[in-house]
């Protein structure tokens, strides 16, 4: 690469404390042979920092127009200039040109000018993105005024085709049939999974040529647009934290009537309006949600349970009037379409018995709760009081922010800014180790660890509970443990991590209980052991050797 240095003196006490012209050039070239670059040209300044009006600098912009060199190399940022709106404009001239700036003491993003121009930079470029983003929605919004769909909405609707010319949708005569076809077996009494299970065995392909499933029914029968009516901005995007994961999830949340835009003639109607009210009569009606609010309710392990043949999340399923019950693959409906699931049914009664049983065995394990208190005895109790740390933290905050201020409005020279941003960093550092080191509180030392009969005693209570836990407890706890299931008609690998304990496991050896399940055929569970990595770090897994057998069996 080819490098410019670049030196600037502006006062002889510079030249004394060992920063002049000819001491910065020496260690420019030796920084620019140890990266390997060619220095093309050496440009001196004398004058001050504070003014872009320099012979020296305006030799450096004319070079870098003129694309004479790859690098322009200084040696500290305050070299180039003690203004962070002059730095600001010389490095988006060199980002235009190609060119970047080097420097020999610093680099430029530790700076507390760099900080602060890379952090404007970045709001400049996020104000930026919001404006684009208002321009689009409001570009939108005045093309489904004037009567067009927007573009970019979704993929389409069933039974429609959109015409990029008119910016309105015709319909598909084919996918119409089928629309019509569902509304009419709902209204006569169809369940969504009746309905599905019909077109897929018609080999009747859904949107891009997918499966029906009972959802995509649903949805089907939902869809105001059928009856030729089409709302533009009923919906926005939304993404919420989850307080488990810690991750964002994306949330689709319906906006406020008044906010809605119709888009005048632009869906004909497939149904008449009279039909798609009887469809959502019938899906409101409170017999109907009851049903559905006891099915999903009898169903213990949903959300957690998986096909061990395709890995699809397992629905429950009742039959005869709830008599019998079961745990089924979403894919395994009837019908030749691509991607169905050929696993069976699996008992409810046996799957959600050998569940609780292990969790039971695993959680109520005497030598694991003696673990656990013997980890909370041992920990020395903290000596610092967190409200406190947490008081000196937001004053040293504060302290930051105010210093900001006062170098943003010229008060502080950059010196004292640079002196005072170390040394409010080293200290709100310090805090923060030291907040971090205290943990959860502790119990007094000296307090009597259990015995192993109290622990047994302890796991005693633990089984108890479980054996009658509620709905909602029952469901809190299979979440706490990570609890996953991997069913079929022949196993089913019950998994989980118990928290809070030291030690990770090695990867491989790990272990995890899975147990044999067989469905209608026999009643008698099995548990064999098998190994798998660890799951978390400061997480151990469990196992599960022996027999299970359902009481009164």
């Amino acid at each position: 690469m080819r490098a410019m240095i670049y030196v600037r003196v502006s006062t002889d006490a510079q030249e004394r404390d060992g920063t002049s012209l000819d001491t910065q050039v020496r260690a420019c070239a030796e920084y620019a042979a140890a990266a390997g670059w060619s220095v093309v040209a050496t440009v001196r300044d004398s004058a001050s920092g504070f003014s872009l009006e320099r012979p020296g600098i305006e030799r450096v912009r004319q070079a870098m127009r003129q694309g004479e060199a790859d690098v322009v190399l200084a040696y500290a940022v305050d070299r180039l200039s003690r203004h962070q709106n002059h730095i600001g404009v010389l490095f988006d001239e060199a980002e235009g040109w190609g060119v970047k700036f080097e420097f020999v003491t610093e680099r430029f993003e530790d700076t507390a000018i760099g900080r602060f121009i890379l952090a404007a930079r970045a709001f400049t470029a996020e104000v930026e993105r919001e404006k684009i983003a208002e321009r689009t929605m409001r570009g939108k919004a005045e093309r489904a005024r004037s009567g067009k769909i927007p573009q970019a909405t979704g993929r389409g609707i069933y039974g429609y085709r959109y015409d990029p010319a008119t910016g309105r949708r015709e319909i598909d005569l084919v996918q119409a049939a089928v629309v019509r076809r569902v509304f009419s077996e709902f209204c006569t009494g169809a369940g969504f999974s009746r309905i599905a299970s019909d077109l897929n065995r018609d080999g009747i392909a859904a949107m891009a040529g997918g499966a029906w499933f009972p959802l995509t029914v649903r949805r089907l029968l939902l869809n105001e647009t059928y009856t030729g009516r089409t709302i533009y901005r009923r919906t926005r995007v939304t993404f919420l934290r989850d307080p488990q994961t810690g991750k964002k999830r994306r949330r689709v949340i319906q906006r406020d009537e008044s906010e809605w835009i119709e888009v005048e003639a632009a869906t004909p109607p497939i149904v008449d309006a009279q039909t798609w009210e009887l469809a959502c009569a019938m899906m409101a009606d409170p017999a109907r949600a009851k049903r559905s609010a006891q099915t999903d309710g009898e169903f213990r392990l949903r959300g957690h349970v998986r096909c061990s043949a395709c890995g699809t999340p397992m629905v429950g399923q009742s039959m005869n009037r709830g008599r019998y019950r079961y745990y089924r693959c979403r894919r395994s409906y009837s019908g030749g379409f691509e991607g169905r699931c050929s696993a069976g049914y699996i008992r409810q009664d046996g799957l959600e018995a050998a569940v609780r049983d292990e969790l039971a065995r695993v959680l109520a394990d005497p030598e694991l709760i003696l673990q656990r208190a013997a980890q909370h005895h041992e920990a020395p109790r903290p000596a610092q009081d967190p409200a406190e740390l947490h008081r000196r933290i937001a004053e040293v905050a504060e302290q930051q922010q105010r210093l900001a201020r006062l170098f943003v409005s010229g008060t502080i020279p950059e010196d004292a800014l640079n002196a005072e941003s170390k040394r409010l960093a080293t200290e709100r550092a310090l805090l923060e180790a030291d907040l971090a080191a205290l943990g959860a509180d502790r119990p007094e030392p000296g307090r009597r660890m259990p015995s192993f009969g109290e622990a047994v005693a302890a796991a005693g209570v633990l089984r108890a509970w479980l054996a009658t836990a509620g709905e909602a407890d029952y469901r809190l706890l299979l979440q706490a443990l990570s609890v996953t299931v991997s069913a079929g008609q022949e196993e089913a690998v019950i998994s989980g991590v118990i928290p809070g304990l030291t030690g990770t496991p090695e990867p491989g050896q790990g272990t995890v209980f899975s147990s044999t399940e067989r469905t209608s055929a026999s009643r008698r569970v099995r548990c064999r052991l098998r190994l798998r990595g660890g799951k978390r770090p400061g997480w151990r897994g469990w196992s599960s050797p022996g027999q299970l057998r359902r009481k009164g069996r």
